[in-house]
């Protein structure tokens, strides 16, 4: 009894067919899948960039140039000049609210670079943690939570729902009218740029808006 022959053209339709799925399939991930992917990975790094930027949370406050306490931070000034802006305080926080995120996380204010620009230049504005700031300097004065019954831990990283108050001291006081320019550069995010002027008629506490 003979066998009957092997149909030789459809095997190779099959081999042929599974290849040729086999192509397809690496081109669809190729073209649509793969970009899709990285694509969301990028969009979602980059929401969460844009939701956790730091932003200024309320209004600026400028204290004249006097000696002594201003607002919540001790100064020390040799030759105060009590009709010109002296310091600005500064509350940030990230622009988010989370229950949960990952411990460790936030902004690095601790290693923030703070400069100053006024009528007399540009200015970079070491930090200081002594009890008693004396011109040029900044530090962390206040840290806090923006939600009710909370409040933030020791260190230095800005995290979801913390708010920090920043105090600026620079070099020379800025009479009436001046403009300046706060820039405080934090690593791994945008820099926060605080611009205002001088109110025209200087008192000691100032809502510079």
């Amino acid at each position: 009894m003979q066998r009957p022959p092997r149909d030789n053209g459809t095997a190779g339709e099959g081999v042929a067919l599974l290849i040729f799925v086999a192509i397809l399939s690496l081109v669809m991930y190729s073209l649509f899948i793969a970009p899709s992917y990285a694509s969301g990975q990028m969009a979602r790094a980059g929401m969460n960039r844009i939701t956790d930027s730091v932003v200024a949370d309320g209004g600026v406050t400028g204290y004249s140039d006097l000696p002594g306490a201003l607002g919540p931070v001790e100064v020390e000034n040799a030759h105060p000049v009590p009709s010109a802006l002296g310091a600005v305080q500064i509350p940030l926080r990230l622009a988010s609210v989370r229950l949960s995120w990952q411990a460790g996380t936030g902004a690095d204010l601790g290693n923030a670079t703070v400069t100053f620009t006024g009528p007399s230049g540009t200015e970079t504005i070491q930090r200081e943690q002594g009890t008693v700031l004396r011109k040029p300097a900044w530090s962390i004065v206040q840290k806090g939570s923006t939600l009710p019954g909370q409040d933030a831990n020791s260190n230095d990283l800005l995290e979801p729902n913390e708010r920090f108050v920043l105090f600026v001291y620079p070099s020379r006081p800025l009479p009436p009218g001046s403009p300046f320019i706060i820039r405080i550069g934090i690593p791994g995010e945008n820099p926060v740029v605080i611009s205002r002027s001088v109110p025209e008629s200087v008192a000691p506490v100032m809502n510079l808006g």
